[in-house]
């Protein structure tokens, strides 16, 4: 069977700890292949600055040398808001025969249930939690916890299934996108957080 994770994010800009992640990601699971995808209108949060293209072809340029990760433009092409569960059931339509295995990040976990039909989404692939530090499993809503204590498995290859979900066993960078905007934005030298910081500076974005 093949499998296929499916990494969402807005990646403004993409930086070295989301390669780090994908990578987790593909490992923790021996998976096929794992797809970077850029939001283009996201429906949680307020336009971004730059446009989706261009984050896409960042996305593109930072995976260069990676084998198993792909840049994949879907929500970029798509018109109007993007959701999860659409892209899970296009991506599944595409490849019948494939297992999804869908990454989010621990503040996004633990409200889920704010999401486009939210427990289909827990039906949609194997779910895997990238837990910042200080992420808590006891602060999760009622409902969340419910379903994490019948559905949690180990992330390995032999837990793999759909409905399941697993918390990744990985520290993550300590920056963000946000971190990288506000030193671009003082003018700081972020080289050695992101792939395509020469672009960045070159260019001025986020200044």
């Amino acid at each position: 069977m093949k499998t296929i994770g499916i990494f969402g994010g807005s990646f403004d800009p993409v930086h070295f700890g989301h390669i780090a992640l994908a990578r987790g990601l593909c490992d923790a699971f021996a998976l096929d292949e794992v797809r970077l995808i850029p939001t283009g209108e996201p429906p949680h949060r307020d336009a971004l600055s730059v446009s989706a293209e261009l984050r896409l072809e960042w996305v593109r340029q930072a995976l260069t040398n990676e084998t198993a990760l792909v840049a994949d433009d879907r929500e970029v092409r798509r018109d109007g808001l993007c959701y999860t569960i659409d892209t899970l059931t296009e991506i599944q339509h595409e490849n019948p025969d494939a297992l999804l295995v869908w990454l989010i990040g621990g503040d996004s976990f633990l409200n889920l249930d704010k999401w486009r039909r939210w427990r289909e989404l827990l039906e949609a692939g194997h779910l895997a939690i990238a837990a910042r530090p200080g992420f808590d499993l006891g602060a999760l809503p009622q409902e969340i916890a419910a379903e994490y204590a019948v559905r949690a498995v180990s992330a390995s290859p032999g837990s793999l299934g759909k409905g399941r979900i697993s918390v990744l066993p990985m520290p993550l960078l300590p920056f963000s996108s946000t971190d990288i905007r506000a030193k671009l934005a003082k003018g700081e030298d972020v080289s050695a957080l992101t792939p395509v910081a020469a672009q960045l500076r070159s260019a001025g974005y986020y200044r």
